[in-house]
């Protein structure tokens, strides 16, 4: 039982630490250097390559930011069931 106790503060601080990294990460991935690099006259299905990075980055940190947000509830706990709507 002791073992749980101690797990679910270690999480809740990693899930911390990654909400705070997580913008960092949308900073540096859409920096002019790193797109410059999907700035090739490539097509994908018709779609330009640096479109498909831009939307596929903006869908990484909108989702990553959701699952962070869930992790980090502060109003739901483990035991407790999930609030109805």
């Amino acid at each position: 039982m002791q073992r749980d106790q101690v797990q679910v503060p270690e999480r809740s601080a990693r899930a911390r630490d990654a909400a705070r990294l997580l913008p960092l990460l949308g900073l540096f991935l859409l920096m002019p250097p790193v797109i410059s690099l999907f700035a090739v006259p490539v097509d994908i299905a018709g779609v330009p390559l640096i479109v498909l990075y831009l939307f596929g980055v903006w869908l990484a940190l909108v989702l990553g930011a959701a699952l962070l947000g869930r992790s980090l509830d502060t109003r739901r706990t483990p035991d407790a069931p999930p609030p109805s709507a």
